[in-house]
């Protein structure tokens, strides 16, 4: 009798438990909102649009993005879309390849849109164009260009000389710019992507642009790479990023691609975007590292890719609340589901999320782990300090238990001694503890012990199961 009222006990504590479970997702600094979820811009037929660059003005949305003009040929142009009230009223072409021999003469694409007040040649304009240009048919001799114009919907007026250039040595070169005012001005923050023979790097440049007749462009600085982690936790790099600046808290908010690429097709894009933070110091001065506020991916939006990504900001470059942050980002069609070219599949779509300043925590649920006196429900990882916790729950919480692990590798050899922790079950039998994430090579999947204690050291109960961590 006193077994079966254990095991209904335990029973009981499972269905609670695994009823409250979460999927496998990551909260903390950026709240995701489910329901914000939508589509922005599907492009017609056989054309794609892809990095967006968005301004938003009461119930109208303000859209650059990288765009094809004809229907089924990959050449890149900038459009200029304006959807008010969910419904687009207008959608062009407004900046297009330049002529024969010129250094934009292929691809013009990755538009990043700022006001300011520029002189050139004799107009002063409101508003600046950052983009990336090439003279290849090729994702090579990539370098950055600028265009001004009185009205977000152009005429867009180009000048001739890229900003930031790059040699014609075979890689890739300088784009997918990004840009924040410094003075409400010509001072500007100009970020962008850098690939040559060294790496491929996030940088910032100042520039100075209000008058064109002697444009003033400093030194790149290279961006730090700490605190960033790619899907498989590894050292990552920063890259294919948006950025904006939050005042309130003095940091620079970045939407930034997640390595490595997936294997399937299309295996050119990115899976998941992470949103990242980093203090204004850092940017201005070089060092710090980056904080993570949220991961965007296929748990998050149901989709296989989630690429090429744009922050909603006001026309100076600062997010329009230090409350919320919304992600413009671009879906495709994958395999085994995919039909013909994935850009044909591109579409834009937005999702909002609550900003608060708390670490961003990542929950993977564990099913099927439970022994005849305890139960473990998920691992718990906090993205920016990786420290990891072990949730579940025990019938013997009157009993003083301690509660305690090992983790082995696939082939049984231990690879975490772990211990054993007093005081870890609360008074209603769940318990949580701090455990070593494995360091493992290839293989993620590791045999996860856990067992229950005496207080005098007498082993209770133990289980085993397979985890990926």
């Amino acid at each position: 009798m006193w077994k079966r009222k254990r095991l209904l006990a335990l029973l009981t504590l499972l269905s609670l438990l695994f009823a409250a479970a979460p999927l496998p997702s990551a909260f903390g600094a950026a709240l995701w909102d489910a329901g914000s979820l939508a589509k922005v811009y599907d492009p017609p037929g056989q054309t794609y649009a892809y990095a967006p660059a968005v301004l938003r003005e009461g119930t109208t949305e303000h859209l650059f993005t990288c765009h094809n003009a004809e229907d089924g040929v990959i050449k890149d142009h900038i459009y200029y879309t304006r959807i008010v009230d969910g419904v687009v009223a207008e959608s062009r072409s407004v900046l297009q390849a330049g002529p024969a021999g010129a250094w934009d003469s292929f691809h013009v694409c990755d538009p990043a849109v700022v006001a300011g007040k520029f002189q050139y040649e004799g107009n002063v304009y409101d508003y600046a164009m950052f983009y990336l240009g090439n003279d290849l048919n090729a994702s090579a001799h990539n370098q950055i260009g600028v265009a001004f114009a009185d009205a977000l919907g152009g005429p867009w007026v180009k000048y001739p000389e890229p900003i930031v250039t790059h040699p014609n040595d075979g890689y890739w070169g300088a784009g997918q710019p990004a840009v924040t005012s410094i003075d409400g001005q010509g001072w500007l923050m100009l970020f962008f992507t850098r690939g040559d023979a060294q790496a491929t790097a996030g940088y910032r440049v100042e520039v100075r642009l209000g008058d064109m007749s002697a444009p003033v462009v400093g030194a790149p600085l290279r961006l730090t790479n700490a605190g960033l982690a790619n899907l498989n936790g590894d050292p990552d790099f920063l890259n294919n990023f948006d950025i904006a600046y939050d005042p309130s808290r003095d940091r620079f908010y970045a939407v930034r691609e997640m390595h490595p690429y997936p294997t399937g097709e299309p295996s050119y894009i990115a899976s998941a975007q992470q949103i990242v933070s980093i203090s204004g110091g850092s940017v201005w001065g070089g060092g710090g590292e980056w904080r993570v506020e949220g991961t965007l991916n296929a748990a998050v939006t149901g989709f296989a890719r989630n690429h090429n990504a744009g922050l909603l900001r006001t026309p100076y470059g600062t997010l329009p609340s230090p409350n919320a942050i919304d992600v413009y980002f671009t879906d495709s069609d994958a395999a085994p589901a995919l039909v013909g070219r994935a850009e044909y599949t591109y579409d834009l779509w937005r999702i909002s999320a609550a900003l608060n300043n708390d670490d961003p925590v990542l929950e993977t649920p564990i099913e099927d782990f439970h022994s005849k006196d305890f139960v473990v429900t998920k691992l718990v990882e906090n993205l920016n300090t990786n420290a990891v916790e072990l949730h579940g729950a025990t019938t013997l919480a009157d009993k003083n238990v301690w509660v305690g692990y090992r983790i082995y590798d696939h082939e049984g050899y231990l690879v975490v001694a772990g211990t054993a922790y007093r005081g870890a079950v609360a008074a209603d039998g769940s318990f949580a503890i701090p455990i070593d994430k494995p360091s493992l090579q290839g293989d993620r999947t590791a045999r996860l012990e856990v067992y229950l204690l005496s207080p005098k050291g007498v082993e209770l109960d133990k289980q085993v199961r397979k985890v990926d961590f």
